[in-house]
C-alpha cells in the first residue's frame, strides 16, 4: 500500500493532488462531492459507488472518474474488504477537463489491452518517489493528460436517458444551459428554441430532472463557482460573480450562502 497527498502544483496544466495504490478503502460519504476530478478503481475485492441515485459496483480492474462537486458515497461490499487505487487531479487546465471528456457527472473505465489504469497508477507512484521535482511535475502533467485521453477513448460516459421527451427537450436544454450559463438563461428563450411553452419545459424538467429550469441553472452556476473558488484562488469574488452569470456581487454572495451554508470566502478557505 502506498499513498501520497498534497502534491498540488498549479503551474502546470494538470497535476496530481493525491494518489494511492492498493489502498484499504474505508467508507466515504461526500454530500457536496470532491473539489477535483477523482478516479477510483478496484484493485481487489468489490466496492459500490452511489452517485445520482445510481448504484455502481466496481469489480477488480473497474474504475470510475467522478467530476468535481458531484455528490457521492462509496463503501466495500465484499466480506474481505475493498482495496482501491485512486487519483485526484488538479492543475491550471483542470476546469477544462469537461472539454476533453464531455460534460457528465462520472465516467466508467476499466483496464484493457490498450491501456491499464492500474499499471499507470503504479508507474506514477514510482515516478513521484524517484524523479527530480521539476522534471517530475512537467512529465506528470503530460501523463495525466494521457490518462484523461484514455478515459475519453476507452471509457463509458453516463448513459443519457433514452426517453424520447428527454432526448428531444431536456438533453438539448441541459447542453445549452451548461454552455451558456454565463449569459442570461431565461426559460422563455430556452423554450422558444425548442418550440414549446415555458410551462411545458418546466413540467418536463421536474419530471426528468427533479427540479425546475431555474433551479437547474442556479445549481449549475453554484457548481461552477465552487470550481473557480478552489482551482483559481487568485480570482476575486467580485470577478467570479460575472464569470458564472450573476450581475451583482451581493446577490451572488447571498445566493451562494443560501445554497451552501457558507459565503464564497468561507468556502474557499476550506480548500
Amino acid at each position: 500500500m502506498e499513498v501520497h497527498f498534497n502534491l498540488l502544483d498549479g503551474s502546470n496544466p494538470f497535476s496530481i493532488e493525491s494518489i494511492g495504490y492498493q489502498w484499504e478503502q474505508e467508507m466515504i460519504m461526500r454530500a457536496d462531492g470532491y473539489p477535483y476530478y477523482h478516479w477510483l478503481q478496484t484493485e481487489k475485492g468489490l466496492g459500490e459507488v452511489t452517485i445520482e441515485n445510481e448504484k455502481i459496483r466496481l469489480r477488480p480492474s473497474e474504475g470510475i472518474l467522478i467530476a468535481p462537486f458531484v455528490s457521492h458515497y462509496y463503501e466495500a461490499i465484499s466480506a474481505n474488504g475493498w482495496q482501491t487505487n485512486f487519483l485526484t487531479i488538479n492543475g491550471s487546465f483542470s476546469p477544462n477537463i469537461a472539454d476533453i471528456l464531455g460534460a457528465a457527472p462520472y465516467y466508467l473505465a476499466n483496464d484493457c489491452p490498450d491501456f491499464s489504469y492500474s499499471d499507470w497508477t503504479r508507474r506514477m507512484l514510482s515516478r513521484i518517489k524517484n524523479e527530480n521535482q521539476n522534471s517530475q511535475q512537467q512529465q506528470l502533467s503530460i501523463d495525466v493528460y494521457t490518462f484523461l485521453l484514455n478515459i475519453r477513448d476507452h471509457g463509458l460516459h453516463r448513459t443519457v436517458h433514452t426517453n424520447d421527451l428527454y432526448q428531444q427537450y431536456i438533453w438539448p436544454s441541459i447542453q445549452w444551459i451548461e454552455t451558456n450559463y454565463v449569459e442570461k438563461c431565461d426559460i422563455a428563450d430556452i423554450a422558444k428554441r425548442l418550440y414549446i411553452s415555458p410551462q411545458y419545459l418546466n413540467k418536463l424538467f421536474r419530471r426528468f430532472v427533479g427540479v425546475s429550469v431555474y433551479q437547474y441553472v442556479l445549481a449549475y452556476r453554484i457548481k461552477k463557482a465552487k470550481e473557480i473558488l478552489v482551482t483559481n484562488r487568485d480570482i476575486k469574488i467580485k470577478d467570479i460573480t460575472f464569470l458564472i452569470g450573476f450581475n451583482d456581487t451581493s446577490h451572488f454572495v447571498a445566493t451562494f450562502k443560501k445554497e451552501t451554508g457558507f459565503t464564497p470566502k468561507e468556502f474557499r478557505s476550506f480548500y
